[in-house]
């Protein structure tokens, strides 16, 4: 499935999408929805820069330009990267294949080879005989080694571009687990780190939900493109304060899950505490001035883990934290129940 968000994170994305339809020309029509989605989830690069070039030449976008978007940046992009990624690993197997066929010729010789030693040996038992068969096994095996050595070291090359390969099929899939904009996981990559570290549910510790307050108005007040650049900002800020051990997702919009293993109730609010201080204190600033222009902050929603729990569960509770949080006017830690 391309789309990954749950449905709180859609219906945010819902209330960014609507503000920037209703500016241009082209209906209300599903390609006009998801080329505007994908453009405020920041999920797709190259429609990103497209849109936002014809904005900055104040271009109000028409069906045609909406159909234009969707078929070129939506639509194709699957297709084309999928079929590109599909040929390459075809020629990755071709590789391993003709390597794997010469490697096999050479240990068939080889074998023909000890067969016919084999029956020189029955009609000559001599000294020089032996000597002589002897000295083409010699040259045999190493004929065979050095075959051999050449296929183990194209396997492990070819294993490589394979995995390569794997993590570029997943991006034009949409099955990508890093967040382009931040590099940080996705809800999807902390799914998948989650399922594979922790294979019998989460381990004692907490889990913190992070959203950045009224980051719909950051993003209307200066814009998506230094809007993106602040939540970039953003989740380095988290990252730097994580911890050793700790995992950290975007997980949707501007929301960011922090998982802290083995921290103990005032161990997990005071990390907690430092982050939200350290982004509070971050001002944004243009390129062309440094004036601060901005102030930003987050809201955090905190739970406690026993062990045991699903990821899917602790987020659940998180989410309830941090919707109690905003409603208590954001800015704070607030911590969730059992």
């Amino acid at each position: 499935m391309r789309y990954r968000e749950n449905r709180d994170q859609t219906a945010e994305l819902l209330r960014m999408v609507l503000p920037l339809m209703s500016r241009h020309a082209a209906g209300f029509h599903p390609l006009s929805f998801a080329v505007w989605y994908e453009y405020a989830a920041g999920t797709n690069q190259p429609l990103k820069a497209a849109v936002d070039a014809r904005v900055a030449a104040a271009v109000r976008l028409t069906d045609a330009d909406i159909e234009e978007l969707f078929d070129r940046h939506v639509a194709m992009r699957d297709i084309e990267s999928s079929m590109r990624v599909r040929a390459r690993i075809q020629e990755v197997v071709e590789q391993v294949t003709e390597s794997t066929a010469r490697a096999s010729e050479a240990v068939g010789r080889y074998n023909d080879g000890l067969s016919d030693y084999q029956q020189q040996l029955k009609r000559d038992v001599d000294k020089a005989a032996i000597t002589q068969v002897v000295m083409a096994l010699l040259v045999d095996t190493d004929r065979v080694r050095s075959r051999t050595s050449d296929l183990q070291q194209n396997l492990a090359t070819n294993s490589q571009a394979a995995r390569r390969l794997q993590g570029e099929l997943e991006i034009a899939q949409g099955q990508a687990q890093v967040d382009p904009l931040t590099g940080l996981l996705n809800l999807r990559g902390l799914t998948c780190q989650v399922r594979d570290s922790y294979p019998s549910g989460l381990p004692a510790g907490a889990l913190l939900h992070l959203g950045v307050d009224a980051f719909a108005i950051v993003g209307d007040t200066l814009g998506h493109l230094l809007a993106d650049r602040v939540l970039a900002a953003i989740g380095q800020v988290i990252s730097n304060g994580a911890g050793q051990g700790s995992l950290l997702a975007r997980s949707g919009s501007e929301d960011f899950l922090l998982l802290l293993p083995d921290r103990t109730a005032a161990e997990a609010l005071a990390q907690a505490e430092r982050i939200r201080v350290s982004v509070e204190r971050c001002r944004v600033r243009r390129q062309d001035s440094e004036t601060a222009v901005a102030t930003v902050t987050v809201s955090i929603g905190a739970v406690m883990l026993s062990g045991g729990e699903t990821l899917a569960a602790s987020i659940e509770r998180a989410d309830q934290a941090l919707r109690r949080c905003r409603q208590e006017g954001g800015n704070r830690i607030t911590v969730g129940g059992d």
